[in-house]
């Protein structure tokens, strides 16, 4: 076992493969780093939609973009609904 354990650390020392093991060290801290970005920014938009939505914001932008003839009586809205 102890060859073992001289043998990989000569494998670090030499020339080119430490310089790449130590390169590739950082790369799951940035790859954590960019997960945790695109979660917590996931949430923050989850959280700004369920603020709308408690609001009634959603419902009104739904409504107005619906239709011409909604708030006007049934024949307006009948009529939007033909000329669609």
């Amino acid at each position: 076992m102890a060859y073992g354990r001289r043998r990989r650390r000569g494998r670090l020392r030499s020339g080119g493969g430490a310089r790449l093991i130590e390169n590739r060290l950082g790369q799951s801290t940035l790859e954590y780093l960019l997960v945790l970005v695109a979660f917590v920014a996931m949430v923050g938009a989850l959280g700004l939609l369920w603020h709308a939505a408690r609001d009634g914001r959603l419902v009104e932008l739904a409504r107005d973009a619906a239709s011409h003839g909604a708030g006007q009586g049934a024949p307006a809205l009948l009529k939007d609904i033909v000329e669609f």
